[in-house]
């Protein structure tokens, strides 16, 4: 049986390494004069600027020490640049292209599975952006005899530019995965387009550790829990944006929540205990912010895709219910269902803000008060609480009115009702021409941007005990929905099997 089980593992290494997707993508990439023109044109951009240095530094009568750090940073912004802009723009637009129904190329017919989809697609854009790499290596090692510039910092940078450029490849892939129309995702392109001027971060980022001389720091202990701290946060975003992009491809009756739900917890463990830890070295409660922020902003995404799920379970899903009641209960909430997505993104956002408040009770050097407090950042704990308020009541409204309508209208209902009623009173006041910083400041019941502007912490508190009374009468109206999907979510009834008629 072990023998067994070793050789079927090496099969199966053998077939993701032989994926069909990295053939079909290189080989079209080969074909096209998309890739071969943008590396000609980024080896004669390299060559003229550093060609433009040799001649620029003969008219010099002094020697520059400094000219490999010079030319190093030159290369450095231009492979940062070409690699950006042209290979996740390149890569989103052959996943987009496959993506349109007119289109039946891979996507729509196939029997490779929707993570062997993806993982081809990102492995192809990770050999592309590693030729662009290599062919940017030997201009790179050059400007180490030039002087100014050392090879273990020319091999760090272009590894963490590397890793950069991947994320930037997943990043790209999801959106090109976006069920959305062709102006959508022109629209996308161009804002992907803006967003990749952040590009500019890491190259500053790339300048300062030219600086401050990666060689000499290497030695040091602080050097690598931070390297190591950042290369596991872009791996996460990395593999979150994947399993994101692998449920967006995956067809309407499978259990896309499955992965992301999954995923997701295990990334809000290993986060908290990575906080916890840092907290308890350190005794500065204030740490627990690197946590408890981003959980609350990727829990709200959360809430919006949760209440867009659809009610009923396809045949596909309700085969893998577990049978025991045990693993049915924590199965609830990993499935598809708006109910169990509900009450994960509650239990998560619950613990969060309870482990924070007791670790600024018992730790005084905290620089704020308790998550609980009305004072300091007892805001996300108001915002939290109204978000459920706005998600539930679109969930009713949905139900009640737009039933025959596809699930995700209840997602657009609660952003148009929060933003709407946020408008509302600024509005009415500026058409009643009392608008002013004062009104603003006052308290208004159920706008969620008023929980940042009010200055009294009274009016804090008359945010949370209405938005917790509110919470209340929203549950008390989807009590019975929920009742009903909980008695929904049971496997299939077995299929007895029927004897052959005996000839």
């Amino acid at each position: 049986m072990k023998l067994a089980a070793i050789k079927n593992y090496f099969a199966n290494w053998r077939e993701w390494e032989m994926n069909p997707i990295v053939i079909k993508e290189l080989r079209q990439g080969v074909r096209s004069w998309t890739v071969t023109g943008m590396l000609l044109l980024f080896l004669v951009v390299l060559f003229i600027a550093s060609l433009a240095f040799l001649i620029t530094s003969s008219f010099d009568v002094n020697a520059n020490m400094g000219l490999g750090g010079s030319m190093f940073k030159v290369f450095l912004a231009i492979l940062a640049g070409a690699s950006v802009f042209f290979i996740p723009l390149y890569t989103a637009v052959r996943v987009a292209a496959e993506r349109q129904e007119n289109n039946p190329d891979l996507l729509y017919v196939t029997t490779l599975s929707p993570f062997r989809i993806i993982f081809g697609k990102f492995l192809c854009s990770a050999y592309i952006t590693l030729l662009f790499f290599s062919a940017c290596m030997p201009f790179m090692a050059f400007t180490n005899l030039l002087r100014g510039v050392d090879l273990p910092t020319v091999f760090f940078i272009l590894a963490f530019l590397f890793l950069i450029v991947c994320a930037s490849n997943m990043i790209a892939i999801f959106f090109a995965c976006l069920p959305a129309s062709r102006p959508f995702k022109i629209l996308f392109a161009i804002g992907g387009f803006i967003m990749s001027f952040w590009v500019v971060l890491p190259v500053v980022i790339s300048f300062q550790f030219m600086e401050s001389g990666i060689g000499a720091m290497m030695g040091r202990r602080d050097f690598w829990i931070g390297t190591i701290t950042t290369t596991g946060l872009v791996l996460m975003v990395t593999g979150l944006f994947f399993v994101l992009s692998v449920a967006l491809i995956s067809p309407p009756s499978a259990n896309r929540a499955l992965p992301v739900r999954t995923y997701l917890t295990g990334v809000w463990l290993l986060t908290g205990l990575l906080a916890f830890g840092w907290v308890a070295q350190t005794g500065d409660a204030e740490r627990m912010t690197a946590w408890v922020y981003p959980t609350f902003i990727v829990m709200m995404f959360a809430l919006l895709v949760t209440i867009s799920n659809h009610d009923l379970l396809s045949q596909r899903v309700r085969r893998k219910i577990p049978q025991s009641q045990l693993k049915r209960f924590f199965a609830f909430f990993f499935f598809n269902g708006a109910a169990g997505g509900l009450i994960w993104v509650a239990a998560i956002l619950v613990i969060t803000f309870g482990i924070d408040g007791v670790m600024n009770k018992h730790f005084p050097r905290a620089s704020y008060p308790s998550t609980f407090a009305v004072e300091g950042h007892g805001w996300y704990v108001t915002t939290g609480l109204y978000a459920f308020d706005y998600a539930l009541l679109a969930l009713f409204l949905q139900r009640k009115y737009f039933r025959h309508r596809p699930a995700k209208l209840a997602g657009l209902l609660a952003v148009l009702l929060a933003g709407g009623w946020a408008l509302a009173p600024g509005i009415f006041l500026f058409f009643a021409n009392r608008l002013s910083w004062k009104s603003i400041d006052g308290f208004q019941p159920g706008n969620i941007f008023n929980v940042f502007s009010l200055s009294e912490g009274s009016d804090q508190m008359k945010h949370q005990v209405t938005a917790m009374i509110w919470l209340v009468v929203m549950l008390f109206i989807n009590a019975k929905w929920f009742r009903q999907q909980v008695k929904n979510f049971q496997p299939p009834p077995a299929v007895e099997n029927v004897p052959p008629v005996l000839q």
